[in-house]
C-alpha cells in the first residue's frame, strides 16, 4: 500500500514511516495525497497541532483509509469535521506520548527545571512504542479499522508525579504558555479499550532517559555541557542522502563487492581504516549486528558532531558518516576524523589521528580529488577551537564519572529485569525489551565516542607537557584486563590442586565432571563467568558465542596458561611530578572508556539472549527454520515483521557467504578492491617496523589469528592479528608476544600490554602476511620484527 504521513518530520512520524516501510509499504511524507491508499495525520501527538486538519481532509477525500491521531485536549470540532467528510475514518485518541524517543515539543516542556502542575488533575500517558504499534495496525494492518480508539497506560498520573520521576520541581505559572496549557489539558482516557504493554511508571522511567542531560532555556533545548544525552534513533541521519550542498554519495567497492548494508561515501571524504572495529565486529557481520552496532557507531558520530560543532558540510559528514560499512565490515572514517582533530588547537591533526590509528593514516590520501569544504582558518578559528576544546575537556571530564555510573546502573537494572522467565513474556513486551536493549547498546557507543574525544584531548595535553607521546597506565582495575585477571585466578587454583590440572589436561573438558570432582574450582569458574561471561572473540557480533555460551573456550585458555611461565610484573611508567595530575586524569578517562565499553558489551550479551528467545518463538510459529536465523533479521524487522522473513534470511545468508570471499583492505582511500586471498608471504631476513609498546626481545613461532581461530593459539607462539579486541585478551597471557597490523598507542592491545608487561608491537604494516609457523623475533621496545625462518 501507498501510505502518506502528515507529520512525517515529527519523531513519531519518522519512526512510524520506518516501521511501515519494514512491513513492505510505500511511504511518503506530506506529499500529494492523490492515489494514496492510506493517510495518517499524526502532527498532534507531540504538542499543540499547527497543521490544518481541514486541508488534509479536503485533500484526502476518496482515499481508502484516513487515520487521525492526536494527544492532549479533546478535539471535538476536528473529530466532527472528519466524521462529516470521511465517515469511516479512524480517530486515535492517545495519552501523553512518553518514552526515550520523546517528541521535540515534549522534550522542550519536560526538560524545563520546573514543570507545570496546574490543579494537579491526573492525565493519561502512553509509551511511544505502544503508539507506533497501534498506528501500524490502524494504517497498514490487514483488517480495516474504523471508529474511535482510545489508548493509554493504566493508572493515570499527575503532573507532580511526572516531575518527581524526571527529577524536576513544579510551578503553577502557565500564563501565555501554550505548551503547558496543552499538557495540563490532557484528559484521562479509557485505558481498558485498547490494552498496551507499558505501564505508567515504566513510561515515566523511560522518559527520564530522554531528558537526562538536557535543559530547556529560552524556548530551546540545550545539552548540559557536563552530560551526554542519548541520541534518538530518529535523529541519526541516513547515509544514502546527498550532502547539504547537493553532492551525491557513491559506492566505492568493486562490482559485486557491495553488500545490502554497505554505505556510499561522499567522494570528498574518501579515507577509511578498519582499526579495532574490524575485530569487534568482523565481517561479514549479520544484519542484527548492523541494526545494533552500526547504528550505535553512527549515533556516536552524531554526538561528536554536536560536541565539536564545526558547522556546514563537515558537521553533517561527521554526524552521518563517522563510520562506513564495506563488504559488511565496519570502518572508521579517517577524513571525518581529520576534521575532528582540526578542532584541537595548535596541534597537527595527524598527531591526534596517530594516537588511535597509528602510522597507517600517514600513508593514506586523506582527501579526494574533489576539494572538501574549506574549514575555519586563522587566529579566530584557533581561538574558537580553544573554547570548544576546553569546554569539552572540562565539561565532559566533570560529568564522565556520573555518565558512566548512570549507564552501568541502567544496564544492571535491565539485567535484573531479565532474570524472569522470558518464555512467559508477551510478544509486545518482548519486542519492547529488544528495542530497549538495542537502545542501551546504542547509548553505550555514544559514551564510547565521547571517551575517544576525551582520551585524545588528554593525549594532546600530555604531549605538550612532555614533548613526546605519553600514555599513562590505566591501572590493574581497567575493565579490559579483567579477563586476564580471571584467567590468572583460575590458573592459580589449578596449580594448587593437581586433580584440577589433570581434569583440564584431559582429552575432554567435561563441566559436569569438573563440578563433581573439583567443586571449589567449579564455583570459582562460575563466579568468573558471572563477571566476564559476556566477553569473547568478536564479542559485538550478535551471532558470536561468548565465554558464558562456551565455558570450554575459557577453560582451554586456563589450561594453556598453566603451561606458561608466570609473568613478570611490568616496570612502572615514570611520570614527571609536574605531569602527574594530568596523567592521573588521563588514566581515569582511559578506565572510564573501558568501563563503558565493558557495560556496552554486557548489554549486547543481554540483547543476544532476547533475540534468541524471539528466534525460538518464530521457529515454533514456522516463520524461521531455526532460532539462529533471527540474527539475519534487523531489530526493526522483529516488531514489524517482513512479509516473508524466511526468504530474506536465506538471501542474507547467501550474501554473507559471498562476501566472506571478498575482503576489503584494512585501509583505503577513495576506492577499494578485494585483497588477494593468499598474499605473498614474508621471507627470512625481512624486517617489519611497528610501534613498540612494551617488553624486550622475544622469539616465537607465528600464529595468525582471527576471532574464530584464536583458540588455535598455543603457548609460546606469537599472536599476530590485524587488530585485537578484548575477546583476545585472555590469550595474551600465554602468547610469547602480541603483534597487530593496525592500531596506535590507545588501541586495545597497547592498553592491556602496558598493564601487564606483555611484549607488544602495534601498527606493524604487513604483519598478517607472516605465515603461521614462521619463526620471528619481536622487539617490544623498538617495534622491530625480524623474520628468522620462514
Amino acid at each position: 500500500m501507498r501510505i502518506v504521513i502528515s507529520g512525517s518530520d515529527t519523531v513519531v512520524g519518522r519512526l512510524l514511516a520506518a516501521r511501515l516501510r519494514t512491513a513492505g509499504h510505500e511511504v511518503d511524507g506530506d506529499a500529494d495525497l492523490r492515489g494514496a491508499d492510506v493517510v495518517v495525520h499524526c502532527t498532534g501527538l507531540d504538542g499543540p497541532d499547527d497543521a490544518s486538519l481541514a486541508q488534509a481532509v479536503d485533500a484526502a477525500v476518496g482515499v481508502g483509509r484516513f487515520v487521525f491521531a492526536y494527544s492532549g485536549p479533546r478535539r471535538r470540532r476536528d473529530e466532527e469535521l472528519l466524521r462529516a467528510r470521511i465517515p469511516d475514518a479512524v480517530v486515535c485518541r492517545s495519552g501523553l506520548v512518553l518514552g526515550r524517543d520523546l517528541g521535540d515539543g515534549l522534550v522542550l516542556l519536560l526538560a524545563r527545571r520546573a514543570l507545570p502542575a496546574g490543579g494537579g488533575s491526573p492525565l493519561s500517558v502512553v509509551h511511544v512504542d505502544d503508539v507506533l504499534r497501534i498506528l501500524v495496525e490502524a494504517a497498514g494492518g490487514p483488517e480495516k479499522v474504523s471508529g474511535t480508539i482510545e489508548f493509554a497506560a493504566p493508572d493515570p498520573v499527575t503532573p507532580a508525579e511526572i516531575a518527581e520521576a524526571l527529577g524536576r520541581s513544579t510551578t503553577r505559572s502557565t500564563r501565555r504558555d501554550t505548551l503547558a496549557q496543552w499538557f495540563l489539558g490532557c484528559p484521562v482516557l479509557d485505558a481498558a479499550q485498547r490494552p498496551v504493554a507499558w505501564s505508567a511508571p515504566a513510561c515515566l522511567a523511560d522518559t527520564a532517559l530522554a531528558v537526562r542531560g538536557r535543559i530547556a532555556i529560552g524556548g530551546r533545548v540545550w545539552n548540559a555541557p557536563w552530560r551526554l544525552p542519548r541520541v534518538r534513533t530518529a535523529d541519526i541521519p541516513a547515509v544514502d542522502c546527498p550532502a547539504s550542498d547537493g553532492v551525491l554519495p557513491v559506492f566505492t567497492g568493486p562490482v559485486g563487492g557491495n553488500g545490502e548494508f554497505d554505505t556510499p561515501i561522499d567522494p570528498r571524504f574518501p579515507a577509511f581504516v578498519a582499526t579495532n572495529l574490524s575485530e569487534a565486529l568482523p565481517g561479514p557481520f549479520t544484519p542484527s549486528s548492523a541494526s545494533v552496532t552500526v547504528l550505535g557507531a553512527r549515533a556516536g558520530g552524531v554526538t561528536i558532531a554536536r560536541q565539536l560543532r564545526p558547522g556546514g558540510v563537515v558537521e553533517r559528514e561527521i554526524a552521518a558518516r563517522t563510520v562506513g560499512v564495506f563488504g559488511h565490515r565496519l570502518y572508521a572514517a579517517v577524513t571525518s576524523a581529520h576534521f575532528m582533530a582540526q578542532t584541537v588547537p595548535f596541534t597537527d591533526p595527524m598527531l591526534v589521528l596517530g594516537q588511535f590509528f597509528g602510522r597507517t593514516v600517514h600513508q593514506l590520501p586523506i582527501f579526494g580529488s574533489a576539494a572538501p569544504p574549506a574549514g575555519r582558518a586563522g587566529m579566530l578559528a584557533q581561538l574558537r577551537n580553544v573554547g570548544v576544546f576546553g569546554g569539552n575537556l572540562v565539561g565532559l571530564s566533570a560529568g564522565s564519572v556520573r555518565d558512566t555510573r548512570d549507564f552501568v546502573a541502567d544496564v544492571d537494572a535491565f539485567e535484573a529485569e531479565l532474570q524472569q522467565d522470558l518464555s512467559v513474556v508477551t510478544e509486545p513486551q518482548l519486542a519492547d525489551l529488544i528495542r530497549r536493549g538495542r537502545d542501551l547498546v546504542v547509548y553505550g557507543w555514544v559514551l564510547a565516542s565521547a571517551s575517544i574525544m576525551l582520551c585524545s584531548a588528554y593525549s594532546v595535553l600530555l604531549r605538550l607537557l612532555t614533548g613526546r607521546d605519553t600514555t599513562p597506565p590505566a591501572g590493574p582495575e581497567v575493565a579490559s584486563a579483567r579477563s586476564v585477571d580471571a584467567i590468572r585466578r583460575l590458573a592459580a587454583i589449578a596449580r594448587r590442586d593437581p586433580e584440577v590440572a589433570d581434569l583440564l589436561h584431559g582429552p575432554v573438558l567435561d563441566l559436569a565432571e569438573i563440578e563433581r570432582r573439583a567443586p571449589a574450582f567449579h564455583r570459582a569458574l562460575t563466579g568468573e563467568l558471572h563477571r566476564i561471561g559476556h566477553r569473547g572473540p568478536a564479542e559485538v557480533e550478535m551471532s558470536s558465542p561468548t565465554y558464558a555460551d562456551d565455558p570450554a573456550l575459557l577453560l582451554r585458555i586456563v589450561t594453556r596458561t598453566l603451561d606458561t611461565e608466570q609473568d613478570v610484573p611490568p616496570e612502572p611508567t615514570a611520570v614527571a611530578p609536574h605531569v602527574r595530575p594530568v596523567a592521573a586524569l588521563a588514566a581515569r578517562q582511559l578506565r572510564d572508556r573501558e568501563d563503558r565499553r565493558d557495560k556496552m558489551v554486557r548489554a549486547i550479551w543481554l540483547l543476544r539472549r532476547l533475540l534468541r528467545e524471539k528466534g525460538r518463538r518464530m521457529t515454533a510459529a514456522g516463520v524461521l527454520a531455526e532460532p539462529e536465523d533471527v540474527f539475519y533479521l534487523l531489530v526493526d524487522e522483529l516488531d514489524t515483521p517482513l512479509p516473508d522473513a524466511a526468504t530474506s534470511v536465506a538471501r542474507r545468508r547467501a550474501e554473507q557467504a559471498r562476501l566472506t570471499a571478498i575482503v576489503p583492505p584494512p585501509a583505503f582511500s577513495g576506492r577499494w578492491d578485494a585483497q588477494p586471498t593468499a598474499p605473498a608471504s614474508l621471507t627470512a631476513g625481512t624486517e617489519l617496523q611497528g610501534l613498540g609498546i612494551c617488553g624486550g626481545r622475544v622469539r616465537g613461532r607465528v600464529r595468525v589469528v582471527r576471532p574464530d581461530t584464536i583458540d588455535d593459539l598455543q603457548p609460546g607462539e606469537v599472536l599476530v592479528a590485524e587488530v585485537t579486541d578484548v575477546g583476545y585478551t585472555p590469550a595474551f597471557g600465554y602468547a610469547a608476544a602480541v603483534v597487530t597490523e593496525l592500531g596506535g598507542p590507545m588501541s586495545h592491545a597497547a592498553v592491556v600490554a602496558r598493564e601487564f608487561g606483555f611484549p607488544c608491537v602495534v601498527d606493524a604494516r604487513g604483519a598478517t602476511r607472516l605465515s603461521t609457523g614462521t619463526l620471528i623475533e619481536v622487539d617490544g621496545a623498538t617495534g622491530a620484527i625480524y623474520v628468522l625462518d620462514a
